[in-house]
């Protein structure tokens, strides 16, 4: 027998060993074109539109509780007050994210001198940089030297930048670029590489450092909320010793009750504080930080301390004040309330004492109570379908319809005499821009006689659940 003859043998041997037993067969392989194809996020763009919510399932956000008062949205004391007016921009992809245009809590926000938006953007740890008038995000600064969690933001005169940090209880302080500058390799640094030049106020013994504002001589005011203080520093950083805050009542209670909004009025020498558990604003003098017996968004009794029905549906976070106004933002309800302080009774009236059709000090407000509250934590299938990306917060919430709204910020052009007011939108993960030309011209149409209702009810100022520590 032969080699090939033997070969031929054996395969015959091994084919006859193995057949009763098949040959494995190869898996199926599904062409690319014919595979299930995973649902990707939508791309960062600077500005958003209203879209149903993206989820395979639908999303029932969780109802307020029975024993919860009315809601903002069904008060019809509230709503004649409504004015209706559209956003000029929304900036932000509208979900959590770390590409250059998302947000992942926007908290702080102020204009630059020369009207770019900067935004502390919280859990990516950097601020954002926009250019609100043509809705194109610029730039961002600052990721390598945040610490703890940021919050507000501030900026002087000449371009520098403060930004508090609630966790460490200091400042960081950044400067813009001079032109032809170059970092510490010798490359030529860009319009947006703000120079990081250390801290500030971390030796102040300052239990949760938040709100601050810079006047126009750049004294800094910074906010504490758990000492409901107000101190203030002079540009260089030291403390100033002619400050006198009047903290106290002459009972022991304090004015404020959890505070971080602040503003200034200089023209009228009034500082504007956020009470957010009292719901409502305290004024103080902003030259000597003496209590002026005034406050805005509720009446006051005769020991000086709220009364009536307030303007205010929950707790006041950011404040803004500009052009003989004051605008709050109500963050209970997603509404924006705007004052009229040149009228006497802006302060010390609340809601019951303003008569719509008027001229009053309150103007009313803009914006709607969420769609889908997405700072409902305990609402467990919301936040499990948030944190997949079934659902996008800002196109289950259409513009204008704010979820836990913060800080807020305006800037007036002086080419065009317009004023932009810009607000963190923190639960929808983007930043809203109004005009101040179009809620003017909200202002002179009808109330409307009817509200939609959302499917997520706002909590009132007694249920509601606050974000920070």
């Amino acid at each position: 027998m032969n080699l090939k003859t033997k070969i031929i043998l054996s395969i015959a041997i091994i084919f006859a060993l193995v057949a009763p037993f098949g040959f494995a067969q190869p898996a199926a392989i599904t062409p690319l074109s014919q595979k299930k194809k995973k649902k990707a996020a939508p791309p960062a763009t600077m500005t958003t539109t209203a879209t149903q919510p993206t989820s395979e399932q639908p999303v029932t956000a969780k109802p307020a509780t029975s024993n919860e008062a009315a809601t903002a949205e069904s008060d019809t004391q509230r709503t004649l007050w409504r004015i209706n007016v559209a956003p000029f921009a929304v900036l932000g992809s509208g979900h959590p994210g770390k590409g250059a245009s998302d947000f992942d809590k926007p908290d702080g926000v102020a204009f630059t001198p020369d009207g770019l938006l900067l935004a502390t953007d919280a859990k990516n740890r950097r601020v954002q940089i926009w250019d609100v008038k043509n809705k194109i995000h610029l730039g961002e600064f600052g990721s390598k030297f945040f610490g703890g969690e940021i919050v507000d933001i501030a900026i002087a005169s000449d371009g520098t930048v403060y930004i508090t940090d609630q966790v460490l209880n200091l400042a960081y302080v950044f400067t813009p670029p001079r032109p032809g500058a170059t970092d510490d390799k010798g490359k030529p640094l860009g319009p947006y590489d703000y120079q990081f030049k250390g801290t500030r106020f971390g030796e102040q013994g300052f239990d949760k450092l938040g709100g601050i504002a810079i006047d126009s001589r750049d004294r800094i005011y910074v906010v504490d909320a758990h000492l409901n203080d107000v101190r203030r520093f002079n540009s260089d950083g030291t403390v100033d010793q002619t400050w006198k805050f009047e903290r106290t009542r002459p009972g022991g209670d304090t004015y404020l009750h959890g505070c971080e909004g602040i503003a200034i009025d200089e023209a009228s020498g009034h500082l504007f504080i956020a009470s957010e558990k009292d719901s409502v604003i305290q004024v103080f003098d902003y030259q000597t930080g003496a209590y002026l017996k005034r406050m805005v968004g509720a009446g006051m009794d005769a020991s000086q301390r709220p009364s009536g029905k307030s303007v205010f549906f929950g707790s006041v976070e950011g404040l803004t004040f500009f052009n003989h106004h004051l605008f709050a933002v109500d963050e209970g309800a997603g509404h924006i309330q705007i004052f009229d302080l040149t009228r006497p009774n802006a302060f010390n009236t609340d809601l019951s004492g303003y008569v719509r059709g008027r001229a009053v000090g309150y103007k009313g407000f803009f914006g709607h109570s969420p769609l889908f509250d997405f700072d409902d934590k305990t609402n467990a299938q919301l936040q499990q379908q948030l944190k997949s990306g079934a659902i996008i917060p800002g196109q289950a919430n259409p513009p204008g319809h704010f979820c836990s709204p913060d800080a807020i910020a305006s800037y007036t052009d002086r080419a065009t005499g317009e004023t932009y007011i810009a607000i963190a939108d923190q639960c929808n993960y983007r930043l809203a821009v109004y005009r101040w030309s179009d809620i003017n011209r909200a202002t002179s149409a009808p109330a409307p006689q009817s509200e939609e209702k959302p499917a997520a009810k706002a909590k009132d100022k007694g249920g509601k659940k606050k974000k920070k520590p």
